[in-house]
């Protein structure tokens, strides 16, 4: 059957079952996610005991089991995404859906993808219409084959009732299917002798079809490939069942439901009428996943009160707050604010996995392995040469954040540091697929080796799906190799498109303050601010990093008005001086002033003096101290304003 993409609005599923008093009995098939479990007596071929053993799943039986339904959600990111997969996206045994909030456990987990159901019913009369070939197709790309992410897991036949008997799963080193009989044997022996009469003939990954042959030989698409040569024999009013299951799609760019369509060659109506018996222009369609949307919310800095699970991580003590992180230029944090905190939420409940959980786990996954989960990457952009971005911790909570959920997974944050400027995020165990999940992602920063004065351009950092790859290859093929095969895989795609600022480096700042100052006729005051970032210790010793800068002076008149004036740059070893006459000028602020003055350097260790002199004289009238008003580092940021209790010294 092909699998076309039919963008419809609605399902049109189930099985059109017509049956017409005509010469030639019509044959009719149906696609549907859903249906009744099938008791393990009537499963024919290979693995038909209706069990989940290890045994069973090398040839795929799930017999007795009823289908889960459509994946409730899909990401528009992703290369692997298992469809007909189930509220949860898990393909599993529902038969103790009550465990664990309805997702079962993973012993009862069947690795590969979820299944969909074709069943085929005769009319009143037997008929052999010769080799009939079925196509499903999906309308995007398919990216596994019938041997990976492996054999027990790949595309695959499942679960014949009726007519129809499915092939096992290759065990064989020649890569052909094993049947109820030697294969050997089943190349001449009808199927009444026990051989599979229904097989996989192809896969087209690009197109997103897998093409499926009625009759015997069973279809064979691997190693050897084979196709039927004899028609299956269909009694009156014969039924037939059989599942296709472990299909994974990209849904990359995808705003739509994903569609099953089934169609069939001559011989076969496919939810055709008996008056179009022999159409093969009819199709029958099933949504097999629900909604395809963002896996995540645009991350955010957090604002506000952490949760417990943020702060009680060990090196956070009451050091971790909300907010980026601070560093000023000489590299020490202002006001102790050397962590961040990014907060990452899910858009829908069953986003984030455990290498257990995505697509069944086990040998649904590749490579193998805990790593294999859905990731989060934290990409950093602008971080200076050797700053050290250091123990990176994550915690899981609900939306509130009250409710600390890492019992349900614990997610590694590799590595701690930000060597490679990506912090990568492994869900190492289970996750609560029943309610939107949010990560927090919380780093401490420091000065580490970086080069002193740290530059003013903020660290910045976006977020994606991870591991990144590409749905196939340059040639439209399945992608299979352990750097480009990762299942789960997604698109790089990075949010927000305007990067989160996490660390910032505001500039340096010393803050003086002239507590009197005058101009009068015969009174003026001379004012002078030196800029000492340029000593004789050097960075090494304890001394300065050498900062040229301008200043701002802001000056309060006693009769309330204020005016600034900010200075050209003043060197580094060098000092600025003028009459505060001068400067009134400057700012447009008249010619007479009695009030007090503060004096912002945007570079550290400013000193300066006041000198109210006799302009006729120049004798010294009184010399007002020039106060430095402390803060951490003798700093003041937008971060770092005023201590309280305040100190002056100079």
């Amino acid at each position: 059957m092909t699998f076309k993409r039919v963008l419809m609005p609605f399902l049109m599923l189930g099985i059109i079952l017509t049956m017409g008093s005509m010469a030639f009995a019509q044959i009719t098939c149906g696609i549907s996610p859903t249906g009744p479990a099938i008791p393990s007596a009537n499963v024919n071929g290979a693995g038909g005991a209706g069990t989940s053993s290890a045994s069973n799943l090398l040839v795929g039986a799930a017999a007795g089991l009823a289908l889960v339904g459509p994946s409730a959600n899909a990401t528009a990111t992703g290369h692997t995404e298992p469809v007909a997969a189930g509220p949860f996206e898990v393909p599993l045994d529902p038969s103790p859906a009550a465990a664990n909030n309805g997702i079962g456990t993973p012993a009862n987990r069947v690795p590969g993808g979820g299944t969909i159901r074709v069943t085929c019913v005769n009319g009143a009369a037997a008929q052999t219409p010769g080799v009939v070939v079925l196509t499903v197709g999906f309308g995007v790309p398919i990216t596994n084959t019938t041997s990976f992410p492996a054999a027990v897991s790949g595309i695959r036949l499942l679960n014949g009732t009726g007519v129809f008997i499915t092939p096992g799963q290759s065990t064989a080193a020649s890569n052909t299917p094993t049947n109820g009989t030697a294969n050997a044997t089943c190349v001449t022996t009808p199927a009444s002798a026990g051989c599979a009469n229904v097989g996989i003939s192809s896969v087209s990954n690009s197109a997103g079809q897998v093409v499926i042959g009625l009759g015997t030989p069973a279809a064979f698409n691997a190693l050897t490939p084979q196709n039927p040569t004899n028609g299956i024999t269909w009694a009156p009013n014969a039924v037939g069942t059989f599942d296709l299951s472990g299909v994974l799609v990209s849904t990359n760019g995808l705003k739509t439901p994903v569609i099953a369509t089934l169609s069939g060659s001559a011989g076969i109506g496919v939810g055709a009428t008996a008056a179009t018996a022999n159409s093969a222009a009819y199709t029958a369609t099933a949504i097999v996943t629900t909604a395809v949307t963002t896996g995540l919310v645009d991350p955010t800095v957090s604002n506000g009160t952490l949760p417990a699970a943020v702060t009680g991580a060990a090196f956070c003590g009451v050091n971790c707050s909300s907010g980026a992180a601070v560093l000023l230029a000489n590299g020490n944090p202002a006001n102790g604010k050397n962590n961040f905190t990014i907060r990452l939420q899910e858009n829908y409940p069953e986003m984030f996995k455990s290498a257990s959980q995505f697509n069944g786990g086990g040998p649904g996954v590749f490579p193998q392995g805990t790593a294999s989960s859905v990731q989060v990457n934290i990409v950093l952009s602008n971080v200076p040469t050797g700053l050290a971005i250091s123990n990176c911790t994550a915690a899981l909570t609900d939306t509130t954040g009250a409710t600390n959920k890492t019992a349900f997974g614990t997610p590694l944050v590799t590595p701690n540091n930000a060597v490679s400027n990506t912090l990568n995020v492994i869900f190492q165990s289970d996750v609560d697929l029943t309610a939107v999940d949010v990560l927090w992602v919380t780093c401490q920063v420091g000065l580490g080796t970086a080069t002193l004065p740290l530059p003013a351009t903020a660290i910045t950092a976006q977020v994606e799906l991870a591991p990144v790859g590409t749905a196939l290859s340059s040639l439209g093929a399945a992608q299979t190799s352990l750097i480009t095969g990762n299942v789960p895989r997604y698109q790089a795609a990075l949010q927000p498109a305007a990067a989160l600022p996490i660390v910032t480096f505001p500039p340096t700042q010393t803050t003086l303050l002239i507590p009197f100052a005058v101009v009068v006729p015969g009174i003026n005051t001379g004012i002078a601010v030196a800029n000492t970032s340029t000593d004789p210790f050097g960075p090494t010793n304890g001394g300065a990093t050498a900062t040229d800068g301008t200043i701002l002076f802001t000056l309060f008149k006693n009769d309330g008005t204020t005016k600034t004036f900010t200075t050209a740059t003043v060197k580094s070893g060098t000092v600025y001086a003028a009459n505060l006459s001068d400067i009134l000028s400057s700012a447009g602020f008249g010619t007479s002033f009695t009030g007090y003055i503060f004096v912002a350097a945007n570079f550290p260790n400013a000193h300066g003096s006041a000198t109210i002199y006799d302009t006729s004289t120049g004798h010294a009238e009184l010399s007002t101290p020039v106060l430095v008003v402390q803060s951490a580092g003798n700093n003041i940021t937008s971060a770092n304003g005023r201590l309280s209790p305040e100190t002056l010294g100079q």
